[in-house]
């Protein structure tokens, strides 16, 4: 039996948990009246954070050089975006120099492919609807010598004046073969437009040269432009002085990009732009209210002279004619319908190929190094070419991989974790980790291997104060977490409001929130591994930052989120590491997603699928258990319960219930029981109450208990 060790574990700030800031950013002075003085500025926010944590992942200190916490980045391995930013560029960079193919970082369909979207606007202010990605207009002054050219917005939503000889420049990151423009003036039929390509680096003099002629049309208030490529277009960089002027991805280091000049000719009077538009390469369709769209194949045999173009000749040739892709980026893995917003464009990496994944371990060793960075998670592990980003429903097949994508999902995942454990073998300090929220990586086998290519987890949904025994994932099939941790996996685990407890079901005062955040602190330490484990308490929704709480979101506003949210006075009692249970209390048998025993609390070893696995025991036990008024094979899963732990110098309590999140539980159950020895509660200020022997707890309650001197 080998455990796998990781990279040493950073110390911590409090003596029984290690602690984590999960997007820092945004800080600001307190102007709650008591916290006014201590925290009258960003930089005092970001100063206790610097102090009051282990770890902050996926945040910044824009303002202050923290220099005690760990600083953890994000890091998406398998994706990259069409529109091409600081991470894109440089990669483009780097093969240019090598004279590789840019193209050859992706995966495409060889195949035209079928599939249902969402009906939502995902990637709509994108290339892949056709929006161009940078146009900016030449003043009515003429260019000078210090470039005077304004930026467009986009989309459109008033008309930009056209005077004559005016040009319009468009900037993309990739080669395009056609444009769409819409015209609104009078006496338009003497006039004219002229479109051409940059063969020359934009100089700081002058945008007055190095043009070729792509066409030249008669202007019309529709007009549809279509241009076979040119033999060669370069990528062109873009002097300083405009690119501050122009701002946006033009101003990234080695920015080079793809540059159209549209000028209008022998106009008579003013002609007003309402709209810009890229030809689509996708085709939409709809049938039975269900929205589809088929993204073209890219299949080499078609490309007779191997130019990665597709010319009308070859097309009315190629061989395969199931693909239709002019240009291997046509038919690029997009997730269409299933990305983040209006302006996601990602697309899917060949992280089969050793090349590439040296090649992004590379980017971001320097991107660590220039950060002070000491590691990065992926925030969006399950997002990979799989049947749920792609229910094909024609055609599907992964050029590279020669597979369906519906079938692709599992091998995606091992070469995913191949290149994460290239990164663990590159810097065996590093943190390597992803958020796989309560997703349990040992009952589906698909995911097996990524335990082997991450060495931390962010558990972003993994506790909330009326978590049940038996739920899909409840607290009696949490024993995941004792795996991860007997392979010296690091978790960031953290807890949240969003499902149930005091503030959910009553709303935000301050008895509230002390109890839910002293319930969550205990659920933390039931499932705590000191030295591996890092606690983090967050609000009721997705978004996370250190600006000040609001009235939606805390019993006072004005507070720096960190600050109010983490239970820091609680944090500061030492109670140890965890202890075997106390003799004659039960230990808790461990259950699969059908309820069926799989191990208990004191095991050290557990076996699933076949193969038997080191596990970490937790020492649960019960301190009291209700079992249900039903058949006796059934009663594995009590009714309700009290989980206990054991602290060198503490013991742990959560009452709970079998299915979690009743608020008629949490308001009506109430227990009485007799403790195994003197112990002294720790409430929510820090302060210890009197000696006690028995304790009643209600509905979803958590404490946290100190041994008290026993009496004379």
């Amino acid at each position: 039996m080998v455990i796998v060790s990781t990279s040493n574990a950073v110390s911590q700030i409090y003596p029984s948990a290690g602690t984590a800031w999960v997007i820092t950013g945004h800080q600001q002075a307190a102007t709650a009246p008591h916290l006014q003085q201590q925290f009258n500025s960003a930089t005092a926010v970001s100063q206790w954070e610097d102090s009051h944590a282990d770890i902050s992942i996926g945040g910044h200190y824009r303002q202050y050089n923290a220099n005690k916490i760990t600083q953890l980045g994000y890091m998406y391995s398998q994706k990259l975006d069409w529109q091409m930013g600081k991470k894109e560029q440089q990669l483009r960079h780097w093969m240019t120099e090598k004279q590789q193919d840019y193209e050859s970082l992706f995966l495409h369909f060889q195949d035209d492919t079928q599939f249902e979207i969402p009906n939502n606007q995902h990637g709509a202010h994108t290339p892949l609807y056709g929006m161009p990605e940078f146009v900016a207009v030449q003043q009515a002054s003429t260019l000078s010598q210090q470039g005077q050219i304004t930026r467009i917005r986009l989309p459109i939503h008033q008309g930009v004046v056209l005077t004559n000889n005016q040009s319009l420049y468009l900037f993309s990151s990739e080669k395009l073969t056609g444009l769409d423009i819409e015209l609104s003036g009078q006496q338009l039929e003497h006039a004219n437009m002229s479109i051409s390509y940059a063969t020359q680096d934009i100089s700081a003099n002058t945008l007055e040269y190095g043009w070729q002629p792509l066409l030249s049309a008669p202007l019309s208030t529709l007009l549809t432009s279509r241009w076979p490529l040119p033999t060669s277009w370069p990528r062109v960089a873009i002097a300083a002085p405009l690119s501050v002027q122009l701002g946006g991805h033009l101003t990234i280091k080695h920015a080079r990009f793809f540059v159209l000049k549209i000028t209008f000719n022998n106009l008579a009077t003013d002609a007003t732009l309402t709209k810009i538009r890229l030809p689509s390469w996708y085709q939409w369709s709809e049938k039975s209210n269900k929205h589809f769209v088929t993204i073209p194949g890219w299949d080499p045999i078609n490309d007779n002279n191997n130019d990665g173009y597709i010319d009308d000749r070859e097309y009315q040739q190629r061989l395969n004619r199931n693909a239709r892709a002019r240009l291997p980026y046509q038919a690029r893995l997009i997730p269409l319908g299933r990305m983040w917003n209006e302006s996601s464009a990602l697309c899917y990496v060949n992280l089969f190929s050793a090349d590439n994944r040296t090649l992004l371990s590379n980017y971001l060793q320097q991107q660590w190094h220039q950060r002070g960075y000491q590691g990065a998670y992926n925030d969006s592990l399950y997002r990979v070419p799989n049947r749920t980003q792609f229910p094909t429903s024609q055609g599907g097949k992964i050029l590279e991989l020669q597979l369906p994508v519906r079938q692709a999902g599992r091998f995606y995942w091992q070469s995913l974790s191949a290149f994460n454990q290239h990164l663990q073998h590159i810097d065996s300090q590093a943190w390597i980790g992803a958020n796989i929220s309560d997703l349990n990586l040992f009952s589906q086998p698909d995911l097996h291997p990524l335990v082997a290519g991450f060495n931390f987890f962010v558990r972003e949904d993994y506790i909330h104060p009326s978590l049940g025994l038996s739920q899909q994932r409840g607290l009696l099939q949490r024993w995941e977490h004792f795996l991860l941790s007997a392979q010296g996996k690091r978790s960031v685990l953290m807890a949240h409001m969003r499902k149930g407890g005091k503030v959910r079901w009553q709303g935000h005062s301050q008895t509230n929130w002390q109890h839910d955040q002293t319930t969550n602190l205990a659920i933390f330490y039931l499932l705590n591994n000191p030295s591996l484990d890092f606690y983090q308490q967050w609000n009721q929704s997705f978004y996370y930052s250190s600006k000040n709480t609001r009235i939606d979101n805390y019993f006072q506003p004005g507070i720096p989120n960190n600050v109010a949210y983490q239970p820091t006075a609680m944090l500061q009692q030492d109670i140890g590491n965890p202890i075997p249970a106390p003799a004659n209390y039960p230990a808790i048998e461990y259950v699969d997603s059908a309820n069926n025993t799989i191990a208990v609390s004191t095991d050290s070893q557990i076996t699933l699928h076949k193969q038997t696995l080191p596990i970490t025991p937790s020492h649960w036990f019960y301190l009291y258990r209700k079992s249900a008024l039903t058949l006796p094979w059934q009663t594995t899963v009590p009714q309700e319960a009290v989980i206990a732990r054991q602290y060198q110098q503490g013991l742990i309590l959560y009452y709970t219930d079998r299915k979690g999140k009743n608020k008629q539980f949490s308001e009506q159950a109430s227990v009485t029981l007799e403790l195994p020895g003197r112990y002294r509660r720790l409430n929510a200020n820090g302060s210890l109450s009197d000696p006690i022997t028995t304790i009643t707890l209600t509905g979803y309650q958590g404490i946290i208990l100190v041994p008290a001197p026993q009496s004379l």
